[in-house]
């Protein structure tokens, strides 16, 4: 049984996980985050893509390096084109060989438990992409300037009437989706920007989305590359996929189950 576009149906105990981290200078919070996930996913994991800027610090590189020896699921590869979250993100998806892929910062903003609510709808077989937000009932922001959140709330309430879906945080970078969908989908995103259009761009195509809450609390070490002037981009991203839909290819092997 395939859906609207055609993604192959499996059991949940198929689930084979991707899961790409991007780094720019972190480096406790990096082992937590790869704890976090080891743990959680325990079996499932296939592997984790540590897409590490070229602009980290040898600490940052040393860690990531240090991972990828203790686990031979772990494989740590330099960003080629940069600046940018946004050229992490795609070149990890890239990369990926799993039939689902998560998406997580290395900084420790996100929250690890979300990941066991991702994969609770996930393994329902209903939907191709999980995101978590920020909005429901049991997530929430600790740390969040005023501004941006009052930012971030009408972005929120104008988009997803616009893109007509009841996914209520369309620009957490924090998600589950489909391989073929991160390895087939059209990504242009270079900023923060692909946090948006790797939710907005599933949902235009037809994939079926859904939410689970999650807190996100403001990183204790480092400072964010996300500024206020970015907030910018999300919306000339959002405008662009409004108008211009999102083109997708299958992937090699891929397609409609028998």
């Amino acid at each position: 049984m395939s859906n609207r576009l055609g993604l192959r149906s499996f059991d949940s105990s198929d689930f084979r996980i991707s899961v790409v981290l991007p780094v720019f200078s972190e480096t406790d919070t990096i082992r937590e985050v790869v704890k976090g996930l080891q743990d959680i996913l325990g079996a499932r994991l296939l592997e984790i893509v540590i897409v590490v800027s070229p602009r980290s610090g040898e600490d940052s590189r040393d860690v990531c390096a240090e991972l990828g020896k203790s686990d031979a699921r772990i494989r740590m590869q330099m960003q080629q084109v940069n600046p940018g979250l946004g050229h992490g993100v795609r070149e990890g998806y890239a990369a990926t060989r799993g039939n689902w892929v998560l998406n997580i910062d290395s900084d420790g903003e996100m929250e690890m438990e979300t990941v066991r609510r991702m994969l609770e709808k996930a393994d329902t077989g209903s939907y191709d992409l999980v995101v978590a937000s920020r909005w429901m009932k049991g997530g929430g922001f600790s740390g969040y300037s005023r501004l941006k959140y009052g930012l971030n709330f009408i972005f929120q309430q104008v988009f997803r009437s616009l893109f007509l879906t009841r996914v209520n945080d369309l620009t957490y970078g924090f998600k589950l989706m489909r391989g073929e969908l991160a390895r087939g989908i059209r990504w242009e995103g270079a900023r923060h920007e692909i946090a948006c259009e790797t939710t907005m761009k599933p949902i235009k195509l037809g994939a079926r989305a859904c939410a689970v809450p999650s807190k996100w609390t403001a990183r204790t070490s480092g400072e964010s590359k996300n500024t206020f002037w970015r907030t910018f981009r999300y919306v000339d991203m959002a405008f662009r996929i409004l108008c211009r839909g999102a083109e997708y290819t299958p992937p090699a092997g891929t397609g409609p189950a028998a």
